[in-house]
Order: C-alpha cells, then structure tokens, then sequence
C-alpha cells in the first residue's frame, strides 16, 4: 500500500481520524488543499499535519503515503470512508463556514464541495474495493474497536488506546477543532423535513435513522 486516501465530505472527522492516526499509530498524513489547517503550527503537530512544499507533501522516503481529500472518486486507490450523521454535518459546517452559507444552502449542496449525499454515492464505502468504512460517532464514542479495524487495514501495531482531550487543542484552534455543537438547538422543523426528503434513504442505509 504505497498511497492512501482518507475521504470524506467536509466536517465528517478527517481531522479527527488523522488525529487518530498519528496518535495512536505514529503515522503523519498530508491533505490534497494547500494550507490545509489554516497555518494553525499547535494544531498541525496534534494531528501529524504534513504541509504542501513546493506544490506537493514532502512525506520522508519509505512511509505510508496518507492523503485527506474531500473530492469526489477519482481512482481506485485503497481508502479510508469516514461518514457522519447529516444532521451533524450540516450544522458543523454552518459554524465552519462561520454563517457565510445558509443551512439550507448548506443542505441543498450549494456550498464548494456539494451535496452530502453525491459524496457518498461517489465513494460508495459499503461497495468499493480496498475500502475501510468509518463512523465519527464510532471515532468519538468507541474507539477501541475503530483502532483494532484501522490496525488491520492498514496492518500497523497500535502505539497507544488514548487520544488527548479535545477541548485541549478547540483552546487553540476553535474552526478545524471545535467545542461540539449540536443539531438539536441549531436545526429547525424546516431543516430537518428537507433533510429527511433529501437524505432519508442514505441516513436509514448507514443507520442514522
């Protein structure tokens, strides 16, 4: 395995399962956007960021070349899928993109990376090959047994069980890594409908209904 996506649509937990990985598995990864954590040096070091030099990631010779993308499929690299409930996705990234979309634009897929539910379809993570399925809930609730999956894939040793607090590293950051804000106080009946017509046969697929 000489390449390595970590996919998802935005504010699903990539920052999260790179945190995750370079934590508990001693692996840095690198990301597909220039200037990816904002510049934030604290918050690079948390999550083993590995930033753009001269237009590319300059990972040292010999180590797992691990990629976060928040494209659509563009090949048929070995892959890690991580999804969340929408209704979480969208309130994240209303607070993400600091109000400037509207939830409903945000809902609709009028925002740069488009709708929630072509991401999924285009990754297809209970379908496609060399493909490991994650769920941030998983990631943040159980983590235990996520390593013991992620240890498999990618047929690493476990370096350690434990993540440092994240309300230690939202201090220093509060975009990428935020204090945890929820959907019930956020969406309203109207939010909710439009999701639930748009999105309701993905969400009772992956189980979030």
């Amino acid at each position: 395995m000489d390449f390595l996506w970590i996919a998802s649509y935005p504010r699903s937990g990539n920052t999260l399962l790179r945190t995750i990985l370079y934590q508990c598995f001693n692996l840095k990864s690198g990301s597909l956007y220039n200037n990816d954590l904002g510049g934030n040096k604290i918050l690079e070091d948390y999550v083993g960021h590995i930033e753009h030099e001269n237009y590319k990631v300059p990972f040292p010779l010999g180590t797992l070349e691990i990629i976060k993308t928040h494209d659509l499929v563009k090949d048929e690299r070995p892959a890690i899928y991580i999804i969340r409930d929408v209704k979480d996705v969208v309130t994240s990234n209303w607070y993400f993109y600091e109000k400037h979309f509207s939830i409903n634009d945000i809902i609709e897929g009028k925002v740069p990376f488009g709708k929630w539910s072509n991401h999924v379809h285009s990754w297809d993570p209970l379908k496609r090959e060399n493909t490991l399925l994650l769920k941030y809930e998983d990631m943040i609730n159980n983590l235990e047994p996520v390593l013991i999956n992620l240890s498999k894939f990618l047929k690493k040793e476990i370096s350690s069980y434990k993540l440092p607090p994240r309300e230690e590293i939202s201090k220093n950051d509060g975009r990428w890594v935020r204090r945890k804000s929820s959907w019930e106080e956020t969406l309203s009946k109207e939010n909710l409908s439009r999701i639930n017509h748009l999105y309701n046969l993905l969400m009772r697929q992956y189980g979030y209904i």
